[in-house]
């Protein structure tokens, strides 16, 4: 499992995750997260992907879970081909963020364009609770 910590909210990838459930993971999306003034911003590199290959879960209000699949290109049929350079990430993708920011879960958007999905969702106001002294 490989872990970073933010200062307000957290990324998870890789094939093996703290609750014991193995996942077959065969590459990562390149993410940036993006806090603005009214809203937060988290930009998944998706190339090659089709947005029916992706599903984008939030779970607890807080976690995001962004799966789906990057399918190899085939060649034509009867065509026999030897990779000369293989760089390009296939198969299997998953990505966990936990966000310690009070959001509206109620106004998200997401928007897939040029490779890259977008979420975007609106932060809610905190409210301060009065303590009382006895």
């Amino acid at each position: 499992m490989v872990k970073k910590n933010f200062s307000l909210l957290e990324v998870e990838v890789g094939k093996n995750f703290s609750t014991g459930i193995s996942t077959n993971v065969d590459w990562e999306p390149r993410t940036n997260i993006i806090e603005a003034e009214n809203s937060l911003i988290i930009e998944i590199e998706l190339p090659g992907v089709e947005k029916d290959d992706v599903s984008v879960v939030l779970q607890s209000d807080r976690e995001f879970i962004i799966k789906g699949q990057k399918k190899q290109p085939g060649s034509r049929k009867n065509d026999t081909v030897t990779y000369h350079l293989f760089e390009r990430e296939f198969g299997s993708f998953y990505k966990k963020i936990i966000v310690d920011l009070p959001l509206n879960t109620n106004d998200i958007q997401s928007v897939m364009e040029n490779g890259v999905l977008f979420l975007k969702v609106k932060k809610s106001e905190t409210k301060n609770i009065p303590i009382d002294a006895k």
